[in-house]
């Protein structure tokens, strides 16, 4: 996830720091600067893999993305094919290998290192779906942030990996189930919690229209609500909530500790004590989902790596 800091853009994951300004990034590893390069337009986003040795670079809104390798040249990666076409990458690991997936003109893929296609899947038909982001769950599962077609609402689908590996139609499949986690709202962002649930933040905004009659308690699930809660990866069963109106967006990034849910938010992370529900916001910090790791940059190099659960507040 990225973080922005006056007039940069940061990325972390893997040990490796990313710093964005304008047109120029710099990779820094070991607080020593591995790599500098430059693309062709301001550079709007950066995702780096789990083993911190590729970076994808967004720029021209989103429609462009280019991707550095370590001991490879910087190359254009990845181009929309005409202004209807949304463009979506992220990174997963399987049989610990890093598979880049790829969201273009209706196809989800996943390649491998050598750029093979491991897997492609149908985000076309009968469902128009065009995921941006995308999340490992607990129990070889994905999860995919996206929007319907002409759908103002994004929304969280969540499927097997190994359906995705063997069926062209599993997403297709995973969105009529909604299973076992499923969301729809103006925001929306997902991540792993522990070894068998997941957390999922939701902003419905002005689309749902709260009952001021209906007791809290009460409620059943999370309709109408405007919060982080987690949910059960097995069973789908809602064990948690806490109401939280934050600055984070759809796909941010989020993950549940034993003790605390962390997400991405504009200028650092919101951390919601799961005891109380209290917020916390830290600047100037970037959240590593994968590691539960907190990292705070400073220039070119890191000041801090703390671990989620040894934050004091």
């Amino acid at each position: 996830m990225c973080l922005f800091i006056e007039s940069s853009i940061y990325a972390y994951s893997g040990g490796t720091l990313v710093r964005a300004h304008e047109r120029m990034a710099l990779v820094v590893r070991q607080g020593q600067v591995v790599d500098r390069f430059a693309v062709e337009a301001p550079i709007e986003w950066l995702k780096i893999s789990p083993d911190g040795r590729t970076v994808l670079i967004y720029s021209h809104r989103a429609t462009r993305i280019s991707r550095w390798r370590e001991g490879s040249n910087l190359e254009r990666f990845l181009e929309a094919s005409d202004s209807r076409d949304r463009l979506g990458c992220g990174f997963i690991v399987m049989d610990g290998s890093i598979i880049t997936l790829v969201s273009k003109n209706g196809t989800l893929r996943g390649l491998t290192a050598e750029d093979r296609d491991l897997f492609a899947s149908n985000l076309r038909s009968p469902h128009s779906i065009a995921p941006r982001s995308f999340v490992q769950l607990p129990g070889n599962r994905l999860a995919l942030t996206g929007a319907f077609f002409s759908d103002p609402c994004d929304v969280v689908i969540t499927m097997s990996l190994d359906e995705l590996l063997r069926d062209p139609e599993a997403v297709q499949q995973a969105i009529p189930a909604k299973a076992p986690v499923w969301d729809r709202a103006i925001h929306v962002a997902v991540g792993p919690c522990g070894r068998d649930a997941a957390v999922v933040l939701r902003d419905p905004e002005d689309q749902e229209t709260p009952d001021e009659d209906e007791d809290d308690e009460d409620r059943r699930d999370v309709e109408n609500f405007t919060g982080v809660y987690i949910r059960q990866l097995d069973s789908s069963a809602l064990v948690e909530r806490h109401a939280y109106a934050g600055r984070a967006s759809s796909g941010a990034a989020i993950v549940a500790s034993s003790d605390w849910i962390v997400t991405q938010v504009v200028g650092g992370v919101d951390m919601i004590r799961r005891s109380t529900g209290a917020v916390q916001h830290l600047p100037g910090v970037i959240l590593d989902v994968r590691r539960l790791e907190l990292v705070k940059p400073e220039g070119d190099v890191l000041t801090s790596v703390t671990p989620i659960d040894q934050v004091v507040l």
